[in-house]
């Protein structure tokens, strides 16, 4: 009965070119949690690799402005960072437009990891201090939570599902938030998308 619940919770949002985003009311706050779920026309390998690297782009990390990692675990012999870490605690600073500068320390966690044997993918995040909390200089996050889940469909597709659930802290109006965040997920999966395609193309020319 908890899971029907938790399904009907979930209400659709708007369409676009890889899927659907559906929106969730939260009990304690004005903000709403997003999950986008579709296809991303690329192979689950390059999707994959596109995300463990996405902190490098521009188009997928809008704004970031700083990255420390702070501790990893579960690494490859000299990896100190994802894609090489399984866990990794890390600090991260957002310089967005027209608003003070957002920070948080986090835990990115790959989670499942079975895409060269034809199986899932999923990275997760949320935020944990355990190895050391944001530095004074910017408003602090108060809720930064959020997945990737990535599925094989065949050659040159993939399935995905993608949450986010945030709390920038400050005085930002809940609407504003709402509203950037609804026109931020899409393009952010179009640009997973696109990075990933190149990542095949890349191979191709290889």
């Amino acid at each position: 009965m908890r899971l029907a619940v938790a399904v009907a919770a979930w209400a659709l949002v708007s369409t676009f070119p890889q899927g659907k985003l559906y929106r969730m009311e939260r009990e304690e706050s004005d903000l709403v949690a997003l999950r986008a779920e579709g296809r991303i026309q690329a192979p689950a390998w390059a999707v994959r690799d596109v995300l463990r690297h996405g902190f490098e782009s521009d188009r997928i990390s809008p704004y970031l402005a700083q990255r420390r990692v702070l501790h990893a675990e579960g690494c490859r012999p000299g990896a100190k960072d994802v894609p090489g870490c399984k866990k990794v605690w890390v600090y991260e600073r957002y310089e967005p437009p027209l608003m003070s500068a957002r920070d948080y320390a986090f835990l990115m966690e790959v989670a499942v990891d079975d895409v060269d044997d034809g199986g899932d993918f999923e990275l997760r995040w949320q935020i944990d201090e355990r190895h050391g909390a944001p530095p004074e200089g910017a408003v602090h996050m108060r809720r930064n939570t959020g997945a990737w889940e990535i599925s094989p469909a065949g050659k040159d597709e993939s399935k995905f599902t993608y949450r986010i659930d945030i709390d920038p802290g400050g005085s930002v109006a809940s609407w504003i938030v709402n509203m950037a965040n609804k026109s931020q997920v899409p393009s952010v999966i179009a640009a997973v998308e696109d990075e990933a395609r190149k990542r095949v193309a890349d191979r191709a020319r290889k």
